[in-house]
């Protein structure tokens, strides 16, 4: 059926149905991702050394380490053997605030039953110069609990005020090479190290394949909150993001029984439930009946709002396809936008856009990174894999009317987007070619963080055995472009071999990805645990802001027209003051308050400003503060309730540190009010508006009693 031919009751049937076949159980298809068995690598490995800084290192310098096999501090000496270290693999870190995450692939005895790490890395964020990184340490606050020894979590990411953390788990842990320990049974908990909470707790059993949600709110104790099971090889990699009043999981569905694609959840805090509410492929969106058996390996995601037009912008990894850029404004309904065919090559494992604008010689640009991923030398016809560089400037319309420099025009269509530098580890070409007899991705990139340090576009890259990277942006002359590395870090520590992934490799390092914090890089290492690197030439800086915001308001049920005063008192943590903005449901209008600013839309982004003040952006509103914060100062505005009734969510506040150039959520702001009328189903709305089911006979009386007396 064409799409316009199509009731919402069949629409809803076809969603209805897919869900339906999400619970098929595991296939064992196989993907890109051939996991072997252990093997030697040709490439020389980083040398010993026996001080505390031990490896292979240029224009980089190790400053912690922490090798996650207990609680607390790490231990003062890296090397010695008898330091507690996770048996077991790990995979992907974040950073949110002051924590990073860090996620397990495995865990065996003696440290069972573990899904993910919280790690305490404020001491690095309060370095504000080199020399304030000596003595400085990772600290891990908690792990969180799994009872289930066939879920690997593979990815997380985490919300955008670090109070959810979202897991993606296949059921991959044949890698380790026996099954892994029961974590509450009596005979390994005698001999286990295991100070994660909630020891005989069967409820943190993590489901085998699926999108899992975790409430790390309380960062000593986090807790299992929803669980959204996906058939086959369950899920590999995701991302959150906030579009409108809505959060969102997409989630990718790697290979398996014809049902391969991005799964779009919308994902509600009150009950922990994860929504399917689209599935999306080269062939279509599920939501508008449009997609059948898709077979395509999909490997990655991640999620911006543009900085010009202030739309969601969906960077997806589709390996074969190259990487495919959508419109992410209604994710029940994606708009390809732009392509990258990764030069005809393929393999397009993950792709990651700059955070900001970037001013060059040629002008301001969108820049954009897509890697490689090369399992086997055999699988490149050159080298060890490519990191392109590729500029994204003419993605929207807007672009050139924003003052992009813009070398690619759309014409409405799907643009075709170009690289215009790239950075190769190793090439057979350039040298020896023995030092290609590799497997199991050992000389591969991997996953990367796109940073913009004082004005300069940095890529932080994990490289599996090659350490981490660090590759710069050069413009030689205008517009020409390039993508050089600057430094490397190779730490190598003295982990016992039995406490490494035997099933794939136990070469170290074997860093899986790399992110920066305050211009430290945090990296996790399959084998070894977490390194935090300080690279020359990225300055200490831009540190997140921490603070916190009490929000009061004139209550939470409005009729419409009512008005509402907002009252925000802020609290700036490590900053003297900050910008602040809120974050409104479109229909609301701001009526009056405080002076208004507008630094949120950036520079060369055009003008997204509304009649009443506010500006949008990522599907939202926003009131922006014209004057900064300090410690205990107050600011407030008014808005009018629409003539719609329902539910509407606020929040959460927003600060920068930096004039609105980045922005950070602030923790517990998130709000939600109902707007009542007289037909108005109240149950449902509070439900809508993420109110809990315990306060919804409250709002009922509360309505009724209102619609009682006229008002």
């Amino acid at each position: 059926m064409e799409r316009d031919d199509m009731t919402d009751a069949t629409r809803r049937a076809v969603l209805k149905a897919t869900a339906g076949a999400l619970g098929v159980a595991a296939t064992g298809t196989a993907s890109a991702h051939e996991w072997g068995s252990s093997s030697t690598t040709g490439v020389e490995s980083s040398p010993e050394d026996a001080s505390d800084r031990p490896g292979g290192h240029a224009n980089a310098t190790p400053v912690g380490y922490h090798a996650l096999g207990d609680a607390g501090a790490p231990k003062a000496n890296p090397n010695a053997e008898s330091r507690d270290p996770h048996y077991g693999g790990i995979t992907e870190i974040r950073t949110r605030g002051d924590y990073a995450y860090v996620a397990f692939f495995s865990s065996d005895r003696p440290t069972p039953g573990r899904g993910m790490a919280i790690l305490d890395i404020s001491a690095f964020n309060a370095a504000d110069d080199p020399s304030d990184l000596d003595g400085r340490s990772v600290s891990v606050v908690s792990f969180l609990r799994n009872n289930n020894g066939a879920a690997a979590v593979m990815d997380l990411k985490v919300s955008d005020d670090g109070d959810y953390v979202f897991l993606g788990t296949q059921p991959y842990t044949a890698l380790f090479p026996s099954p892994t320990a029961d974590p509450v049974g009596a005979a390994s908990r005698s001999e286990a190290r295991d100070p994660t909470p909630n020891l005989d707790d069967h409820s943190a059993t993590i489901a085998p394949g699926a999108v899992v949600a975790v409430d790390v709110s309380d960062k000593g104790n986090p807790e299992l909150v929803g669980a959204f099971e996906v058939s086959g090889t369950g899920v590999h990699n995701l991302y959150h993001h906030r579009i409108g009043g809505d959060e969102y999981v997409f989630a990718i569905h790697d290979t398996g029984d014809g049902t391969t694609g991005m799964y779009v959840f919308r994902f509600d805090r009150t009950s922990g439930g994860l929504e399917l509410v689209n599935r999306w492929a080269l062939s279509g969106d599920t939501r508008q009946g449009e997609v059948g058996a898709d077979l395509a390996y999909i490997h990655d995601v991640e999620l911006q709002d543009d900085p010009v037009t202030g739309k969601p912008t969906l960077y997806l990894s589709y390996w074969g396809n190259g990487l495919q850029i959508l419109d992410a404004s209604n994710p029940e309904d994606l708009e390809l936008v732009g392509h990258f065919d990764m030069n005809g090559t393929g393999r397009c494992h993950f792709a990651s856009p700059a955070p900001e604008l970037v001013e060059t010689d040629a002008g301001l640009k969108r820049f954009c990174v897509a890697s490689h991923e090369t399992p086997t030398a055999a699988d490149d016809a050159d080298g060890t894999g490519n990191v392109y560089l590729v500029d994204a400037s003419g993605l929207y319309d807007a672009d050139a009317e924003a003052g992009l420099a813009v070398d690619l025009q759309s014409d409405g269509d799907v643009v075709e987007l170009r690289d215009v530098g790239s950075w190769e580890w190793q090439k057979k070409s350039d040298g020896d070619d023995t030092a290609f007899s590799f497997g199991n991705f050992e000389l591969s990139p991997h996953n990367s963080d796109v940073a913009v340090h004082d004005g300069e576009l940095w890529v932080h890259q994990a490289h599996y055995h090659g350490g981490v990277r660090f590759l710069k942006m050069t413009e030689p002359s205008p517009g020409a472009f390039r993508l050089e590395e600057q430094g490397y870090s190779r730490p190598k520590y003295s982990t016992p071999e039995a406490s490494r992934m035997q099933g794939l490799t136990t070469v170290v390092p074997n860093c899986w990805g790399a992110v920066q914090s305050n211009g430290v890089t945090f990296a996790s290492d399959i084998n070894q645990g977490v390194h935090a690197i300080k690279a020359e030439g990225v300055p200490l800086g831009g540190a997140p802001a921490t603070a916190s915001v009490d929000v009061s308001d004139d209550g939470s049920l409005f009729t419409a027209g009512q008005t509402n005063q907002t009252v925000l008192d802020v609290f700036p943590g490590r900053y003297d003051e900050l910008t602040v903005r809120d974050r409104l449901p479109s229909s609301w209008s701001v009526v009056g308050g405080d002076d208004l600013g507008q630094s949120g839309v950036a520079a060369g982004a055009g003008d997204r400003t509304n009649d009443d003040g506010t500006y949008d952006g990522g599907g939202s509103t926003f009131v922006e503060f014209a004057a900064d914060a300090g410690v205990g100062d107050s600011l407030s505005y008014f808005v009018e309730a629409p003539a719609e009734s329902g539910a509407y969510t606020f929040g959460p506040v927003e600060v920068s540190p930096d004039g609105g150039d980045t922005w950070y959520a602030v923790p517990g702001t998130i709000r939600s009010n109902v707007v009542a009328g007289a037909n108005t189903n109240l149950a449902a709305g509070a439900a809508a508006a993420g109110v809990a089911a315990h306060q919804r006979d409250r709002i009922r009386d509360r309505v009724a009693r209102l619609l009682d007396r006229g008002e």
